[in-house]
């Protein structure tokens, strides 16, 4: 999609994050990732900028499955087994899916456009590494 202002999407959506309390972090060390405690959402900023609006829509995915919740008790389901059970796994995988799914709902309502063959992309490449890290 030509005209895409990657950094204005991303800007739409740490002003979103921070409205939640969240502090976002574009580090070359960044590790992708968001601490529902501490409210930290840490970002990789060597990745293309596409890929950074990917990940940072997921990562706030997660932070709205937190707050709202979810038809899966995750924490409930995977603090009652071993980290390396097929259950505990299995739940994680599912989060990560719904986390996929709220960013890009987010996306939506806040007006950020979305290649959506890149971002299938982008999904199946981030679960193809946690269904392969559930089979270990």
């Amino acid at each position: 999609m030509p005209g895409m202002n990657y950094n204005c999407y991303l800007d739409r959506i740490v002003v979103w994050a921070e409205e939640r309390g969240y502090s976002v972090f574009f580090e070359r060390d960044g590790d992708d990732s968001v601490d529902c405690e501490s409210k930290i959402i840490s970002i990789k900023s060597t990745n293309r900028l596409e890929t950074q609006l990917h990940v940072l829509l997921h990562e706030c995915g997660h932070v709205l499955v937190r707050t709202n919740g979810s038809a899966f008790q995750y924490d409930e389901v995977t603090g009652s087994y071993s980290e390396k059970s097929k259950t505990s796994k299995t739940f994680v995988l599912i989060e990560e899916v719904e986390a996929w799914r709220r960013g890009y709902l987010l996306a939506k309502r806040l007006g950020v456009s979305i290649d959506d063959k890149k971002w299938n992309r982008s999904v199946a490449s981030a679960i193809w590494k946690y269904a392969d890290w559930t089979s270990s």
